[in-house]
């Protein structure tokens, strides 16, 4: 039983939506030897495409184990072809207390390297990117949990008891200290052939706290994943399967995904960038639609017939909560909003030349700055973080939407990035639809300001906001999860527009 896997179909969404080998293996210390126990090859498909490999081990060095994680995706987005590489590991004792886990990721150009070393009353959290270090101590998880070795034991035990369900709590690298909840239920068994013979495997519907959709898994005698699939509405079914080291590492296809996601609504919007208020009405394809947040310039009703309707006026924000309002992480620095980094606080000086003292005035022109700054506009970033942008003045929706959160942040304006939909007229030679976007929103005066930085205004009312990110943990995000629930499976009734 391995960790991990379901932050895949994340790592493909961010690449393929909203948006080699990086920095090395890791290397052990001095006076450290980690042998190999166990390691398994997988390759990753999406739609029938090969979209990357997966690698995971299991080391020890006597009284420690090191269970790690490698992937590599390649996915299309558009004209640009994005790879994005993940590493992860955990090390714990054999009686399962934590010791480490490191999370290294690269989306960008500059790989994102953030370690916890546990603590028996805190965590020292450690972030690093190019040549920059932040350490802070953070609380121990809240809700108990098993190390990834203990979820093995755990679950094998409790298999081969009979259990038809099995549940429990863990960490994950790239959630951070966030535990993620498992539940796996029996559907079975089977033999299947692999590499040429025949193996008797268990069958399971898994489904997380993390993820809105089950997952269905086989697993070996050991407990070790030999099959995964999940259905990805639009995108297709995304397939991981047990294979050699030559298969997994061969050559694919780079699936296309970004143009796949994209929302034909019921009629255009005429002149999007002049709407000032709209009504759309939103209704999933399959289930329930789930709830949509009222904040910023969207307020929201739902219907007793299962759909959502949004009115969207830009010159009237929603108040924050209380909870919002006092909420420190939005004004933290981290990995991907890097507020007290030297070259974001170096813009927020020029950006605000002049600017005076209203904070709205200073969102604005912070908002406008980052317009023009970044002037290599393109699909060929994955997820750059506000530091990177900062200095490569690259990227897509994400990365200004990074930057000017940092950017506020800096200044002492608490801020979010916001995850949504944006009209366009015309987008990868297709017209009138909407397609996954990232802006920021600013609280100002009490109340959540939509900020959009791809923009020559500042926002206009052809946005629908699905759901908002403090990116505190410097990982991809738990919020990115929900759009995994409305890809390929929403409906856009274009009811009224204003100007």
């Amino acid at each position: 039983m391995k960790r991990g896997r379901h932050w895949i179909v994340l790592q493909l969404l961010t690449v393929a939506v909203v948006t080699t080998t990086a920095a090395g293996r890791q290397v052990a210390p001095a006076g450290e030897t980690w042998h190999l126990v166990d390691q398994h090859w997988y390759t990753i498909h999406m739609g029938g495409q090969k979209a990357g490999w997966l690698m995971q081990t299991v080391e020890s060095d006597g009284s420690r184990y090191r269970t790690g994680s490698e992937s590599h995706l390649t996915i299309g987005r558009g004209p640009a072809v994005i790879d994005v590489e993940i590493r992860s590991s955990f090390v714990e004792t054999h009686s399962g207390e934590p010791v480490m886990m490191r999370l290294v990721q690269k989306m960008a150009m500059e790989p994102v390297d953030a370690e916890w070393r546990f603590t028996p009353d805190h965590v020292v959290h450690t972030w690093r990117q190019g040549g920059r270090e932040t350490i802070e101590e953070r609380p121990l998880p809240a809700t108990p949990w098993l190390t990834p070795m203990a979820v093995r034991r755990y679950w094998v035990n409790r298999r081969d008891a009979g259990a038809q369900e099995i549940t429990y709590n863990t960490l994950d690298p790239q959630s951070g200290l966030e535990t993620v909840s498992f539940t796996h239920e029996s559907l079975g068994s089977e033999t299947i052939e692999l590499a040429g013979e025949r193996l008797e495997v268990t069958i399971w519907k898994t489904t997380t706290n993390i993820l809105p959709m089950a997952i269905i898994q086989k697993y070996a005698d050991r407990g070790h994943l030999v099959y995964e699939e999940v259905r990805v509405p639009a995108l297709g079914t995304m397939v991981t399967r047990l294979s050699t080291k030559d298969e997994a590492l061969a050559p694919g296809e780079a699936p296309e995904l970004l143009i796949k996601t994209f929302v034909t609504p019921s009629r255009p919007i005429r002149r999007p960038q002049a709407a000032r208020k709209a009504t759309l009405r939103l209704r999933a394809g399959e289930g329930a639609l789930p709830q949509l947040p009222t904040a910023g310039a969207q307020r929201v009703e739902r219907g007793d017939d299962g759909t959502s309707t949004l009115y969207i006026d830009i010159d009237r924000n929603q108040d924050a909560s209380d909870e919002e309002s006092g909420d420190q992480a939005y004004l933290a620095s981290s990995a991907m909003i890097g507020a007290a980094d030297e070259a974001v606080l170096a813009l927020v000086v020029k950006a605000l030349s002049g600017a005076g003292d209203d904070p709205g005035d200073r969102a604005e022109a912070m908002r406008a700055f980052v317009h023009t700054y970044v002037s290599e506009k393109g699909l060929d970033t994955a997820f750059a973080t506000a530091s990177e942008t900062a200095k490569t003045r690259a990227g897509d929706c994400s990365e200004h939407a990074v930057l000017l959160c940092a950017m506020l942040r800096a200044d002492q304006i608490p801020a979010r990035v916001a995850i949504g939909l944006i009209y366009a007229e015309s987008f990868l030679q297709r017209r009138d639809i909407f397609g996954w976007h990232m802006w920021t929103q600013g609280l100002i005066d009490g109340r959540w300001v939509d900020l959009d930085a791809t923009l020559p205004r500042r926002y206009h009312a052809g946005h629908v906001l699905t759901a908002t990110a403090s990116f505190s943990d410097g990982g991809l995000g738990a919020e990115l999860a929900s759009m995994l629930q409305l890809i390929g499976n929403l409906e856009i009734d274009v009811v009224e527009v204003e100007y």
